[in-house]
């Protein structure tokens, strides 16, 4: 009799045991935002390539010039961007995670404000913090998650006085290296941006020149700060089906509303925008981050290129060749000076404040990237510069 209670009572425990842990698990995949309530990600590699056009050369040190450069090699080896030249301030994180950001710059700002806070209850978000780049320690919650390097451009034109257009081109693409694992819709939260900074050179200096003007190495030299931003956000019109049937929480202005889904909501194909953190929600506290009606005084819209993919197996642009707009209002081009050499900054990041951006979907692979600048194509283009 008492063995029997006693088996009785152990296998109430298993049960409860196993209530718990199947609420854990709920809990764990319904909280819809940032993923930043648990730190098991493994979204640690990027691949891939940025390649320019006829008139255009890029280096990762100021030094040795190409038509393209690789990003990375096989999985657990380092990118050629972890050791570019003496003194470089290149990221390449121990794990990638969401952080958000307008891409504005104010004053002389040397890198992008990223912001990350502490998501509850799946919609505020408090203890609003700056990343900070040099910051290595990846429990600490400034420490980046997000890629950025540095890129040389020498532009060789035909202008003298007019900055050239920088364009995105047809092939650029952006997806999950693990494609097994595409189907959580990590793709859909990424951003790359484009910083470009005041110093420029003349297309035939040398590497301590273009340090020295550019990137504010050597002596003498000055710190560069941050002129314009370009942003772009790939597959913006995909969505997954767990994301549309269990985070469909936005609450749209009455004018958004009708163009982006009525009462049901966004679907899978719905191509929206995302209210990013403003630099003023800085250690504030936000209610409700999906308040995007504009009545929330922290969040704004991102002005960004938006692209589609080709294909659900071809990230290629749909749209074909687009013009880089700066992010300060979404519409004016994004320019580089002709017959000299510039230097960008290029950002790879997870939008915390993309709907995607839920824990189910931080259980991806590394990120495979491939960025087409041009220059002087026709918009809409999908074919090789030339043909």
């Amino acid at each position: 009799m008492g063995k029997s209670k006693k088996n009785k009572k152990k296998s109430e425990m298993n049960g409860m045991f196993f209530i718990i842990l199947l609420a854990l698990v709920i809990f764990i995949i319904s909280t819809y935002a940032w993923f930043s309530t648990q730190r098991n990600v493994s979204i640690t590699n990027l691949n891939g390539t940025v390649e320019v056009a006829e008139g255009l050369e890029i280096s990762l040190d100021a030094q040795n010039w190409s038509n393209g450069l690789a990003l990375g090699e096989e999985e657990g080896q380092l990118s050629i961007i972890d050791d570019a030249y003496a003194g470089h301030k290149n990221i390449s994180p121990s794990e990638m995670l969401p952080v958000s950001t307008l891409g504005k710059v104010t004053g002389n700002q040397t890198d992008l404000q990223m912001l990350r806070g502490k998501i509850t209850n799946s919609i505020q978000l408090s203890e609003i913090k700056t990343m900070i780049e040099t910051e290595t320690n990846p429990a600490s919650s400034t420490y980046p998650g997000y890629f950025a390097f540095d890129v040389f451009l020498k532009n060789s034109s035909k202008e003298d006085t007019i900055d050239d257009i920088l364009q995105l081109n047809y092939d650029s693409s952006l997806e999950i290296m693990e494609t097994e694992k595409s189907s959580t819709g990590l793709q859909n939260t990424a951003r790359v941006a484009f910083a470009k900074y005041n110093g420029t050179t003349d297309v035939m200096a040398d590497q301590a020149t273009i340090l020295k003007e550019t990137a504010g190495i050597g002596v003498g030299a000055t710190t560069p700060y941050i002129t314009d931003v370009a942003m772009w956000e790939p597959n913006s019109s995909d969505h997954v089906d767990y994301i549309v049937q269990n985070n469909n929480k936005i609450i749209w202005s009455s004018a958004d509303k009708a163009i982006y889904g009525g009462d049901s909501g966004f679907t899978t194909t719905t191509k929206m925008p995302t209210y990013a953190l403003k630099d003023s929600s800085l250690g504030a506290t936000i209610a409700n981050i999906y308040k995007w009606d504009g009545t929330e005084s922290n969040l704004a819209k991102q002005n960004v290129l938006q692209t589609t993919k080709t294909a659900d197996n071809d990230y290629k642009i749909s749209e074909g060749v687009q013009n880089l707009v700066s992010t300060n209002d979404g519409t004016t081009n994004f320019g580089i000076a002709p017959n000299k050499i510039c230097r960008l900054r290029i950002y790879l990041w997870l939008e915390g404040q993309d709907v995607d951006c839920i824990n189910y979907a931080s259980h991806g692979g590394g990120v495979k990237v491939n960025i087409g600048l041009v220059k002087g194509s026709t918009i809409g283009s999908h074919e090789p510069e030339g043909e």
